[in-house]
Parts: structure tokens; C-alpha cells; sequence
């Protein structure tokens, strides 16, 4: 499975996601933590298809498809912030807003 087709055939539990998230605005680091989290074993077999760089380029493709699918989760981005990621590391990455 590729993450573009996780990522649509569950838009409306990432919708649901994202709506029962409790701040208006989140980053994707925030997002992807609860992503990997609520689809676990497709995470994994995901970040098994790669051999390097394994969670950089799932959580890029993670992000993009955020910014791809953002009119149908009611999402727009909102700049840059720098935050943990699941390594720990801080980072940027994108901010977005709940749309109202």
C-alpha cells in the first residue's frame, strides 16, 4: 500500500480526526503522531517499503497529502512552526487551521 492510498480510502477518519482535534490550529508533526498512532500496522508497513530516510519521506508524503486533500478535511495552511517530531527533534514544518 502507498501512503496516497491510505490516505484516501480513510479521508473521512482523518476528517473526523482533524474536526475532534481540540485546538483549532495544529502542525503536522501533531498530526502525524495521532496518524500513526490511529492506522499503526499500515504506518508500519509503510515505513517498510523504503530503506533510508524510512520516516522522513512517509511523513513528506504524510504532510502533502494534508496540503493535497485540505478543501475536502476543511484545512489551510497557516505558514511554518518549528516542532518535535516523533524522534524528538525540533523541526519545521507546516501549521494549519481548522477552517471555521
Amino acid at each position: 500500500m502507498k501512503t496516497n492510498d491510505l490516505i484516501n480510502e480513510n479521508l473521512d477518519t482523518i476528517k473526523c480526526i482533524i474536526k475532534t482535534s481540540p485546538n483549532d490550529k495544529f502542525d503536522s508533526h501533531e498530526f502525524i503522531k495521532v496518524f500513526a498512532k490511529k492506522f499503526e500496522p499500515q504506518y508500519v508497513t509503510l515505513l517498510a517499503r523504503y530503506k533510508r530516510n524510512t520516516h522522513r519521506i512517509v511523513h513528506a508524503q504524510i504532510a502533502l497529502n494534508l496540503a493535497k486533500n485540505m478543501d475536502y478535511l476543511e484545512i489551510e495552511k497557516n505558514g511554518k512552526v518549528i516542532s518535535e517530531t516523533v524522534f524528538g527533534l525540533n523541526n519545521p514544518n507546516k501549521l494549519w487551521n481548522k477552517k471555521v
